[in-house]
């Protein structure tokens, strides 16, 4: 439950008032639920300005800042963060590793991961994740970054380079094409990937993504679990953003209406299809059908019981499984 009171907080001869900084947190916070990180940033911002040490602010903030590739000062508030005594301290330490390698921090990187794994403060669980970005940092600092190039150069590796790396190298290296001019030679590439049904569904969404914000008007057919389907990436949505998505989301909540966590799971659910199988959005079904497959789908992993075998269903749970992929 949210603080509703706090410390009068006096900085640069101005008064704070506790309810004028809840007020900037509650913001920030609702900014981040809703994914507006440019306006997380906005009131985090103001808070941190008065109370750089408010734990509360901390993690979001960070979070915030990454999103909108303020790098810089991500890494000083991760910084704080991981000093500050949180409870989720491995999970500050994947953001602020994170936070580095956009930062080409490559060595310190390196040196922070092999003492974590060295020491066994890496649990079991979280080695894998770990250990993703261990590869991902060397592969970039290896073959894809070179410091003397101003801007960096992002068409250093060609197409088999690409397919050699594992799934999450290659978001890695999709994210380097983030919020830049994409040239003939780069669309080319990503259109290739984008057609590559060996490559995983997220990987093929990334490189769609990319090419749609670029404004790329050409044709591409993506195939995903066995289907086939010829887009213009321009003319798409984005994930999960369509009529369709949010009607989906929609009727679920009034399934759900008085079992909040399990409605949750199931907008959940349906958010990760969004994600995996785009650009098909549960073609040849009607919303009332997806929402009541979700229905099925969910309460199916609270009871054990099994879900009717409709082709809908069959779908939904193999997408759905490709999460953990």
């Amino acid at each position: 439950m949210r603080h509703r009171y706090g410390r009068l907080i006096k900085k640069d001869n101005i008064v704070v008032f506790p309810g004028a900084l809840e007020r900037l947190i509650e913001k920030g916070l609702d900014a981040v639920e809703d994914t507006d990180y440019v306006e997380a940033v906005e009131a985090f911002g103001q808070a941190y300005h008065f109370d750089p040490d408010n734990t509360r602010i901390l993690a979001p903030y960070a979070v915030s800042l990454y999103e909108t590739k303020n790098f810089p000062l991500a890494k000083e508030v991760a910084t704080k963060l991981l000093h500050s005594g949180t409870t989720e301290y491995l999970d500050a330490m994947e953001l602020y590793l994170a936070i580095s390698i956009q930062l080409q921090d490559y060595d310190e990187v390196e040196m922070t991961i092999e003492t974590l794994l060295d020491e066994g403060i890496v649990p079991p669980n979280m080695i894998t994740k770990f250990n993703y970005l261990r590869e991902l940092n060397n592969r970039l600092s290896s073959r894809y970054i070179r410091e003397e190039l101003e801007p960096r150069q992002l068409d250093v590796f060609t197409m088999d380079e690409f397919m050699e790396g594992t799934t999450e190298t290659q978001q890695g290296i999709l994210a380097l094409f983030e919020n830049r001019e994409l040239d003939k030679t780069t669309k080319n590439l990503l259109s290739q990937i984008v057609e590559k049904e060996s490559l995983h569904p997220i990987v093929i969404t990334y490189a769609l993504v990319l090419l749609r914000e670029s404004g790329f008007d050409g044709e591409v057919t993506v195939r995903k679990f066995g289907r086939s389907k010829s887009v213009i990436p321009a003319d798409l949505e984005l994930p999960s953003q369509d009529d369709r998505s949010i009607e989906v989301v929609n009727q679920i909540g009034g399934l759900f209406e008085k079992d909040p966590s399990r409605m949750q799971m199931a907008i959940d659910a349906s958010l990760r299809y969004g994600i995996i199988a785009y650009p098909f959005c549960w073609d040849g079904f009607s919303t009332s059908e997806v929402a009541d497959a979700y229905t099925q789908y969910i309460e199916s992993m609270f009871t054990g019981a099994p879900v009717n075998a409709t082709e809908l269903n069959s779908w939904i749970r193999t997408v759905d499984q490709q999460t953990d992929k």
